[in-house]
């Protein structure tokens, strides 16, 4: 099983890590462990005494846009991370990223759709009245909010028709680089790739109508059947993801 992500570098030391098949481009070759890339892997595929992703096991397939540049992020990056993820024939792809609408951005999502595959992404964390954020705004892509530990959305995230799923985004805790080993994130960021990982084994590889089924059956468990609504989308998925901080102390 694969899954994809675009996002900044992965610490691929940490012990999170150490049983995972990690695949990983840009940079030219060399690592910039970043602290938000590590979370989102984490949160993937990551697996500890103390921590467990939702898809331990799965081959993670990370790109790195930032390489530490000031420059980074680009759309031209981001659009040739897309580029390798289809050749690699990586099914899911999760980018916890936002930003305004872009035409290259939208023609390299669109053909990635259309081979089959499958976009999850980051509402955003700009409020409820903010403007509709990219990609998660795209057709197709499994836009994702963030709840906390009660299931209540949080303030800041985005709302609007782009929100297909909801899950945890607060009180829980992450891998990070150095020390302490795992520290508390909060965000739709962190929320996305928990969706994205629970999609991966229902697209092992891409086809148009495995993605069609992949969100059907996502949709039913989270209670599409009580309808779809603008803060939450069809429900909450992966609660049982969430690693309070407390259990670290």
């Amino acid at each position: 099983m694969r899954v994809g992500l675009i996002d900044s570098g992965v610490d691929r030391r940490h012990e999170v890590f150490a049983d995972a098949a990690l695949r990983l481009w840009g940079c030219e070759g060399r690592t910039h462990p970043a602290p938000h890339g590590t979370a989102v892997a984490a949160l993937m595929v990551g697996q500890s005494a103390a921590f467990r992703g939702a898809a331990p096991g799965a081959g993670l397939y990370a790109a790195d846009v930032y390489c530490d540049s000031p420059v980074g992020g680009s759309v031209e990056r981001i659009a040739a991370a897309l580029a390798w993820l289809v050749r690699e024939r990586v099914g899911v792809i999760n980018i916890s990223l936002v930003g305004p609408g872009n035409a290259a951005l939208a023609r390299a999502v669109a053909a990635m759709q259309a081979r089959g595959h499958l976009l999850v992404a980051a509402v955003g964390n700009d409020g409820p009245a903010a403007p509709a954020l990219y990609p998660a705004s795209y057709p197709g892509v499994v836009g994702v909010t963030g709840v906390d530990r009660r299931g209540r959305p949080l303030p800041e995230a985005a709302r609007g028709p782009q929100v297909m799923f909801a899950a945890p985004g607060s009180q829980m805790v992450s891998a990070a680089p150095g020390a302490p080993p795992y520290r508390q994130v909060r965000g739709t960021s962190f929320a996305a790739p928990i969706v994205a990982a629970l999609l991966a084994p229902r697209l092992p590889h891409p086809d148009p109508d495995l993605a069609r089924s992949a969100l059907a059956s996502l949709a039913r468990e989270a209670g599409a059947n009580a309808g779809r609504d603008e803060a939450i989308g069809y429900g909450t998925i992966g609660a049982a993801v969430r690693i309070d901080p407390a259990t670290m102390r």
